[in-house]
């Protein structure tokens, strides 16, 4: 039996064009929860002590200024593997002081939705269309040069 040799050609402008805008509207969504629970600090701070969290407004505050910078690492693609990687786990610690450790459907759908649309910059990179880019082109000129 014969084999085929299929290959997918990929156009890097598209490409790179759909991660900057799964980037962007990720990153949106992450500053529009975390400005939230920023608007309602009490009630936030107050979910974080009820479910008994050692230090709960050291933790809570930090959490949540955690992820306003990784939403912003996000937007403009700057460390972005792991700004993606760690938004998806304080978006999860986020979510369980927010609902006060009461999970249900919709917090679970919502993070397995958050993951989707976190996958392709945590596995493929930022694309040319972010800050990454941009350093990484600037070191390689800067070695060329010798």
């Amino acid at each position: 039996m014969r084999q085929i040799d299929l290959h997918c050609n990929i156009d890097e402008d598209v490409f790179s064009l759909t991660i900057f805008l799964t980037r962007l509207l990720t990153g949106l969504v992450l500053l529009y929860v975390t400005i939230g629970s920023l608007l309602f600090y009490r009630e936030f701070l107050y979910n974080a002590t009820a479910i008994g969290l050692p230090l709960p407004v050291p933790v809570g505050l930090t959490v949540l200024v955690a992820e306003l910078f990784l939403a912003l690492f996000l937007i403009l693609g700057w460390f972005t593997r792991p700004a993606a990687w760690l938004s998806v786990l304080c978006t999860a610690v986020m979510g369980v002081i927010f609902f006060a450790s009461d999970f249900n459907k919709l917090y679970v759908a919502l993070l397995v939705l958050l993951l989707t649309a976190l996958l392709p910059a945590a596995l493929l990179g930022p694309g040319k269309i972010s800050l990454d880019y941009k350093h990484a082109v600037r070191r390689a000129q800067k070695s060329r040069r010798g």
